[in-house]
């Protein structure tokens, strides 16, 4: 009977035991104060108690680390580790509660168990940036991403600003050369960052291989941006890399129409609305326009010699006469002083005509082909076949 009795009150003991572990177990995350007051002390819980401490005093130094801890929270810490060894953020309270020498080994310690952890994450970057070592913070950045897919909306934007400074070129293309999963996301979030662009044009150029995949990369937008901010040699050096040097003498990429335009406006870049527009096809460029429509077709940013240069324009079948067409040759370049735009009406089959770029003083031009179908007729529908620009 006394045996029994034992063995009754030795199960009930172990049942009860086992019970307030579970119960601590689930309440560690949504109530760590309640947890913690329940015995046997639950490791975990502890650590959730010392990790939101930290977390609000964090928060309310606006992304700062605290100098100093609690004491109080230093041993919630410390009964954390004690209790479960496994506690990578009870570590970090610790690890910022103890003499300068010591924090950046328990911190590793701490990352080493669990790199899921964005406290322990943050404070690994925040140190990093303290020290200038720009190849730690870019993989701290990218442990991140790889263990946490809600980490992108906030690390990408930052990441690609941190692109604005020259120094982050090269430690950017060390890490992108391993081809991370976050890369195609990144580079959609360079080109939309204005500062970044000259310099992810560097980037793109470190990074390029010839027999490369492109997929990751967003190489149109990138030299689309190079030119929406002026920087035209950048993107002409860009494009020469990715496109190949050109086996011709005309000034102008893709003037025989053979295809499809990929990275414009250094190449073709096309326009179309549902009254007028252009399309390369077949080897000519078809401009089309309804009666009284009209507006611009296609243009690509060109760069002239400070020459003579000759013009030359084929047509498939002529202009007809309810057809003005025109090539407008302008400055793209923000001077003073710039010249004035040049206006060449097409007709006939052929039009040729001679330009000087010799006392301009710009380099660079845009290339427009603008037209309008006549208010009488049925509109036109006209094939151009050629287009170069040489020099004389």
């Amino acid at each position: 009977m006394l045996k029994n009795g034992i063995i009754w009150i030795t199960g009930l003991a172990i049942a009860l035991f086992s019970g307030l572990v579970a119960m601590g177990a689930i309440a560690k995350n949504k109530v760590p104060e309640l947890a913690v007051s329940i015995q046997p002390v639950n490791g975990f819980a502890s650590q959730t108690l010392a990790s939101n401490f930290l977390k609000a005093a964090v928060a309310a130094s606006e992304g700062q680390f605290p100098e100093t801890i609690d004491p109080a929270m230093k041993d919630v810490a410390r009964h954390a580790f004690l209790s479960e060894p496994i506690t990578p953020e009870a570590i970090a309270v610790l690890a910022l509660g103890s003499a300068e020498d010591n924090k950046r080994e328990l911190m590793q310690e701490a990352f080493a168990l669990s790199r899921r952890e964005r406290l322990i994450t943050g404070w690994m970057i925040a140190d990093s940036g303290a020290r200038e070592d720009i190849p730690a913070i870019l993989g701290y950045y990218d442990t991140m991403l790889r263990t946490s897919s809600s980490a992108a909306s906030a690390v990408i934007p930052m990441m690609a600003g941190a692109l604005a400074d020259e120094n982050f070129v090269e430690p950017f293309a060390s890490l992108l050369k391993k081809n991370p999963p976050w890369a195609r996301r990144f580079w959609g979030a360079v080109v939309a960052t204005p500062e970044a662009v000259g310099n992810a044009a560097r980037l793109r150029e470190l990074l390029y291989t010839a027999n490369e995949e492109k997929e990751n990369y967003r190489d149109a937008p990138l030299i689309s941006a190079l030119v929406r901010i002026k920087q035209f040699e950048e993107a002409v050096n860009l494009f020469q890399l990715l496109e190949g040097q050109e086996k011709t003498d005309s000034l102008l990429h893709n003037g025989s129409f053979e295809s499809a335009p990929q990275y414009p406006p250094l190449d073709w870049q096309i326009f179309s609305t549902g009254e007028y527009g252009a399309a390369i096809t077949k080897g000519k460029l078809q401009l089309s326009a309804i009666a009284n429509s009209g507006g611009l077709f296609a243009r690509q940013l060109v760069k002239l010699p400070a020459e003579v240069v000759t013009i030359s324009v084929k047509s498939q079948s002529g202009i007809p006469d309810g057809a003005n067409i025109f090539l407008n040759i302008s400055c793209a370049e923000a001077l003073n002083n710039a010249p004035q735009r040049i206006r060449i009406r097409l007709s006939g089959k052929s039009t040729n005509q001679q330009i000087s770029n010799e006392q301009s003083g710009c380099s660079f031009y845009w290339l427009d082909i603008i037209g309008r179908a006549s208010e009488s007729g049925s509109g036109f529908d006209v094939g151009l076949e050629s287009l170069s620009l040489r020099i004389t």
